[in-house]
Protein backbone atom coordinates (compact mmCIF):
# COMPACT_ATOMS: atom_id res chain seq x y z
CA UNK A 1 0.00 0.00 0.00
CA UNK A 2 2.83 2.33 0.61
CA UNK A 3 3.88 1.94 -2.86
CA UNK A 4 0.36 2.67 -3.93
CA UNK A 5 0.82 5.98 -2.06
CA UNK A 6 4.28 7.17 -3.18
CA UNK A 7 3.14 6.58 -7.07
CA UNK A 8 -0.49 8.65 -6.22
CA UNK A 9 1.77 11.25 -4.41
CA UNK A 10 4.08 11.86 -7.49
CA UNK A 11 4.10 14.71 -9.96
CA UNK A 12 0.84 13.51 -12.28
CA UNK A 13 2.14 11.99 -15.51
CA UNK A 14 -1.00 10.91 -16.78
CA UNK A 15 -1.38 6.89 -17.90
CA UNK A 16 1.79 5.79 -16.64
CA UNK A 17 0.59 6.56 -13.56
CA UNK A 18 -2.46 4.97 -13.55
CA UNK A 19 -1.54 1.82 -15.36
CA UNK A 20 0.67 1.79 -12.96
CA UNK A 21 -1.46 1.98 -9.85
CA UNK A 22 -4.14 -0.71 -11.89
CA UNK A 23 -1.31 -3.00 -12.05
CA UNK A 24 -0.69 -3.26 -7.82
CA UNK A 25 -4.22 -2.89 -7.18
CA UNK A 26 -5.44 -5.69 -9.46
CA UNK A 27 -3.14 -8.03 -7.68
CA UNK A 28 -5.03 -7.53 -4.69
CA UNK A 29 -7.17 -10.21 -3.41
CA UNK A 30 -11.21 -9.85 -3.98
CA UNK A 31 -13.94 -9.49 -1.37
CA UNK A 32 -15.81 -12.55 -1.24
CA UNK A 33 -19.48 -12.64 -2.29
CA UNK A 34 -21.69 -11.29 0.07
CA UNK A 35 -19.34 -9.39 1.98
CA UNK A 36 -19.15 -6.79 0.62
CA UNK A 37 -22.35 -4.81 2.18
CA UNK A 38 -20.24 -1.81 3.95
CA UNK A 39 -18.36 -0.89 0.78
CA UNK A 40 -21.48 -0.88 -1.26
CA UNK A 41 -23.80 1.09 0.91
CA UNK A 42 -20.99 3.94 1.58
CA UNK A 43 -20.35 4.56 -1.98
CA UNK A 44 -24.33 3.91 -3.35
CA UNK A 45 -25.12 7.54 -4.20
CA UNK A 46 -28.66 7.00 -3.17
CA UNK A 47 -27.94 5.28 0.56
CA UNK A 48 -30.51 6.71 2.68
CA UNK A 49 -28.04 8.12 4.92
CA UNK A 50 -27.44 11.78 6.18
CA UNK A 51 -23.91 12.51 4.83
CA UNK A 52 -21.42 15.30 4.88
CA UNK A 53 -18.66 14.80 1.76
CA UNK A 54 -15.34 16.74 1.57
CA UNK A 55 -14.44 16.50 -1.89
CA UNK A 56 -11.35 17.97 -3.35
CA UNK A 57 -10.25 18.51 -7.17
CA UNK A 58 -6.78 19.75 -8.23
CA UNK A 59 -6.39 20.40 -12.25
CA UNK A 60 -3.31 21.16 -12.33
CA UNK A 61 -2.61 20.40 -16.05
CA UNK A 62 -5.55 22.20 -18.65
CA UNK A 63 -5.82 21.87 -22.14
CA UNK A 64 -4.18 24.97 -24.65
CA UNK A 65 -3.20 26.48 -21.54
CA UNK A 66 0.09 24.76 -20.01
CA UNK A 67 0.40 27.71 -17.55
CA UNK A 68 -3.23 27.24 -16.30
CA UNK A 69 -4.41 25.39 -12.98
CA UNK A 70 -7.36 24.78 -10.88
CA UNK A 71 -8.19 23.62 -7.59
CA UNK A 72 -11.98 23.22 -6.06
CA UNK A 73 -12.54 21.62 -2.42
CA UNK A 74 -16.44 21.12 -1.88
CA UNK A 75 -18.68 21.08 0.96
CA UNK A 76 -21.40 18.86 0.45
CA UNK A 77 -24.36 17.97 2.68
CA UNK A 78 -26.82 14.84 2.13
CA UNK A 79 -30.44 14.47 3.61
CA UNK A 80 -32.14 11.87 2.97
CA UNK A 81 -36.29 12.68 3.80
CA UNK A 82 -39.91 11.74 3.26
CA UNK A 83 -42.32 13.56 0.98
CA UNK A 84 -45.77 12.86 -0.71
CA UNK A 85 -45.43 9.23 0.63
CA UNK A 86 -41.90 8.92 -1.29
CA UNK A 87 -38.04 8.58 -0.38
CA UNK A 88 -36.55 11.61 -1.03
CA UNK A 89 -32.43 12.79 -1.46
CA UNK A 90 -31.63 16.03 -1.15
CA UNK A 91 -27.75 17.59 -1.77
CA UNK A 92 -26.41 20.45 -1.38
CA UNK A 93 -23.10 21.45 -2.81
CA UNK A 94 -20.39 24.48 -2.55
CA UNK A 95 -17.30 25.02 -4.46
CA UNK A 96 -15.83 26.58 -0.68
CA UNK A 97 -12.45 26.90 -1.43
CA UNK A 98 -11.78 27.66 -5.10
CA UNK A 99 -8.75 28.50 -6.96
CA UNK A 100 -7.91 29.62 -10.50
CA UNK A 101 -4.50 30.54 -11.42
CA UNK A 102 -2.21 31.43 -15.11
CA UNK A 103 -0.51 34.12 -16.46
CA UNK A 104 -3.25 36.49 -15.96
CA UNK A 105 -3.82 36.33 -12.99
CA UNK A 106 -4.64 34.34 -9.49
CA UNK A 107 -8.57 34.20 -8.07
CA UNK A 108 -9.49 32.54 -4.97
CA UNK A 109 -12.75 32.26 -2.91
CA UNK A 110 -15.84 29.82 -3.20
CA UNK A 111 -18.03 28.80 -6.44
CA UNK A 112 -21.43 28.59 -7.12
CA UNK A 113 -24.08 26.85 -5.31
CA UNK A 114 -25.57 23.40 -6.33
CA UNK A 115 -29.04 22.06 -4.63
CA UNK A 116 -30.74 19.25 -5.90
CA UNK A 117 -34.11 16.86 -4.65
CA UNK A 118 -34.44 13.34 -5.49
CA UNK A 119 -37.33 11.07 -5.54
CA UNK A 120 -36.45 7.30 -5.09
CA UNK A 121 -37.82 4.31 -6.55
CA UNK A 122 -37.26 1.38 -6.14
CA UNK A 123 -37.14 -1.86 -8.96
CA UNK A 124 -36.09 -5.17 -8.15
CA UNK A 125 -32.46 -4.48 -6.78
CA UNK A 126 -32.11 -1.58 -8.79
CA UNK A 127 -32.93 1.92 -7.46
CA UNK A 128 -34.10 5.38 -9.52
CA UNK A 129 -33.62 8.69 -8.67
CA UNK A 130 -34.74 12.00 -10.24
CA UNK A 131 -35.58 15.40 -9.46
CA UNK A 132 -35.19 19.10 -9.52
CA UNK A 133 -31.46 21.05 -9.56
CA UNK A 134 -30.88 24.18 -9.17
CA UNK A 135 -27.18 26.32 -9.31
CA UNK A 136 -27.06 29.74 -7.56
CA UNK A 137 -24.43 32.16 -8.41
CA UNK A 138 -22.53 32.43 -5.29
CA UNK A 139 -19.10 32.58 -7.12
CA UNK A 140 -17.25 35.17 -5.44
CA UNK A 141 -14.93 35.87 -8.72
CA UNK A 142 -16.10 35.95 -11.99
CA UNK A 143 -13.43 33.04 -12.92
CA UNK A 144 -14.58 30.75 -10.43
CA UNK A 145 -18.43 30.19 -11.35
CA UNK A 146 -20.66 30.95 -14.03
CA UNK A 147 -22.24 34.06 -12.98
CA UNK A 148 -25.44 32.90 -13.83
CA UNK A 149 -29.22 31.30 -11.94
CA UNK A 150 -29.59 28.01 -13.85
CA UNK A 151 -31.89 25.13 -13.37
CA UNK A 152 -32.54 21.29 -14.63
CA UNK A 153 -32.86 17.78 -13.62
CA UNK A 154 -30.76 15.30 -12.11
CA UNK A 155 -30.97 11.65 -12.35
CA UNK A 156 -29.47 8.59 -10.53
CA UNK A 157 -29.50 4.69 -11.44
CA UNK A 158 -27.99 2.56 -8.91
CA UNK A 159 -27.27 -0.80 -8.48
CA UNK A 160 -25.63 -3.23 -5.67
CA UNK A 161 -23.49 -6.32 -6.83
CA UNK A 162 -21.60 -9.59 -5.35
CA UNK A 163 -18.62 -7.77 -6.79
CA UNK A 164 -19.73 -4.28 -6.07
CA UNK A 165 -21.57 -1.20 -7.34
CA UNK A 166 -22.71 0.55 -10.57
CA UNK A 167 -24.29 3.37 -11.24
CA UNK A 168 -24.96 6.52 -13.27
CA UNK A 169 -25.66 9.99 -12.31
CA UNK A 170 -26.84 12.61 -15.06
CA UNK A 171 -27.53 16.11 -15.20
CA UNK A 172 -29.07 18.76 -17.39
CA UNK A 173 -29.11 22.39 -16.76
CA UNK A 174 -29.75 25.82 -18.26
CA UNK A 175 -28.91 28.73 -17.61
CA UNK A 176 -32.61 31.42 -17.48
CA UNK A 177 -31.00 33.65 -19.97
CA UNK A 178 -30.41 30.74 -22.10
CA UNK A 179 -27.12 31.31 -22.85
CA UNK A 180 -25.21 28.37 -21.00
CA UNK A 181 -26.49 24.22 -21.20
CA UNK A 182 -24.15 21.89 -19.41
CA UNK A 183 -24.93 18.38 -19.69
CA UNK A 184 -23.21 16.01 -17.51
CA UNK A 185 -22.52 11.85 -17.46
CA UNK A 186 -21.03 10.15 -14.69
CA UNK A 187 -20.77 6.14 -14.46
CA UNK A 188 -19.56 4.94 -10.98
CA UNK A 189 -17.41 1.58 -10.88
CA UNK A 190 -16.62 0.05 -7.62
CA UNK A 191 -15.20 -3.23 -7.38
CA UNK A 192 -14.85 -4.56 -4.25
CA UNK A 193 -11.53 -5.89 -2.34
CA UNK A 194 -10.78 -7.52 1.31
CA UNK A 195 -10.49 -5.40 4.13
CA UNK A 196 -12.86 -2.61 3.36
CA UNK A 197 -10.97 -1.64 0.70
CA UNK A 198 -12.18 -1.18 -3.39
CA UNK A 199 -10.99 0.15 -6.70
CA UNK A 200 -12.95 2.94 -8.00
CA UNK A 201 -13.78 5.18 -11.71
CA UNK A 202 -16.05 8.00 -10.67
CA UNK A 203 -15.18 10.49 -13.88
CA UNK A 204 -17.49 13.10 -14.67
CA UNK A 205 -18.08 13.69 -18.64
CA UNK A 206 -19.00 17.80 -19.36
CA UNK A 207 -20.70 19.08 -22.31
CA UNK A 208 -20.57 22.75 -22.17
CA UNK A 209 -22.68 22.85 -24.91
CA UNK A 210 -21.24 24.87 -28.09
CA UNK A 211 -18.55 25.92 -25.47
CA UNK A 212 -15.99 22.75 -24.41
CA UNK A 213 -16.21 19.30 -23.13
CA UNK A 214 -14.26 17.16 -21.27
CA UNK A 215 -14.37 13.16 -20.72
CA UNK A 216 -12.23 11.91 -17.70
CA UNK A 217 -10.93 8.50 -17.01
CA UNK A 218 -10.31 7.45 -13.71
CA UNK A 219 -8.98 4.53 -11.45
CA UNK A 220 -8.74 5.07 -7.92
CA UNK A 221 -8.49 3.23 -4.53
CA UNK A 222 -10.63 3.62 -1.37
CA UNK A 223 -11.26 2.28 2.27
CA UNK A 224 -14.78 2.26 4.04
CA UNK A 225 -14.26 2.07 7.62
CA UNK A 226 -17.67 0.73 9.54
CA UNK A 227 -18.95 1.51 13.27
CA UNK A 228 -21.16 -0.73 15.06
CA UNK A 229 -23.31 2.27 15.41
CA UNK A 230 -24.00 2.75 11.83
CA UNK A 231 -21.24 5.16 11.22
CA UNK A 232 -19.51 5.56 8.22
CA UNK A 233 -15.72 6.95 7.27
CA UNK A 234 -15.09 6.85 3.80
CA UNK A 235 -11.63 7.73 2.38
CA UNK A 236 -10.45 7.90 -1.33
CA UNK A 237 -7.90 8.95 -4.15
CA UNK A 238 -8.35 8.90 -7.57
CA UNK A 239 -6.14 9.97 -10.39
CA UNK A 240 -8.20 10.93 -13.73
CA UNK A 241 -6.91 11.27 -16.81
CA UNK A 242 -8.94 13.02 -19.76
CA UNK A 243 -9.23 10.68 -22.80
CA UNK A 244 -11.38 13.66 -24.78
CA UNK A 245 -10.83 16.75 -24.07
CA UNK A 246 -12.20 19.88 -26.66
CA UNK A 247 -11.92 23.72 -26.07
CA UNK A 248 -9.52 25.40 -23.71
CA UNK A 249 -9.37 25.62 -20.03
CA UNK A 250 -10.73 21.91 -19.13
CA UNK A 251 -8.11 19.79 -17.35
CA UNK A 252 -6.39 17.34 -18.98
CA UNK A 253 -5.46 15.70 -15.31
CA UNK A 254 -6.94 16.07 -12.19
CA UNK A 255 -6.74 14.46 -9.10
CA UNK A 256 -10.24 13.47 -6.83
CA UNK A 257 -9.72 12.84 -3.51
CA UNK A 258 -12.54 12.95 -0.85
CA UNK A 259 -13.40 12.24 2.62
CA UNK A 260 -17.11 10.45 3.49
CA UNK A 261 -18.82 10.72 6.90
CA UNK A 262 -22.10 8.70 6.81
CA UNK A 263 -24.28 8.51 9.20
CA UNK A 264 -27.62 6.95 10.16
CA UNK A 265 -30.94 8.97 10.30
CA UNK A 266 -32.64 9.15 13.41
CA UNK A 267 -29.78 7.65 15.56
CA UNK A 268 -30.46 4.18 14.44
CA UNK A 269 -27.57 1.72 13.23
CA UNK A 270 -28.04 -0.14 9.94
CA UNK A 271 -28.86 -3.64 10.52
Amino acid sequence: MSLIAEIIAQTPVGMKQLCAVAALTLAMPFAAAGQNNSQNEANDPLTPKMAFQMHDYVQPIMSERPDDGAHQFYLRHVMPHEMLDLDWLSRVSLPLISNSWGPHGTSNGIGDLTMYDMAIAHLGGTKLGAGPLLVAPTASAPALGSGKWQGGVQTVVSARHDWGLGALLSSYQQAFDGKLQTLTIQPLLFLDLEGGYYLRSTGISTFNLGLNSVVPVGLGLGHVFERKDGRVLNVFVEPQYSVLQTGAGVPSFQVFAGVVLQFPIRGEARR
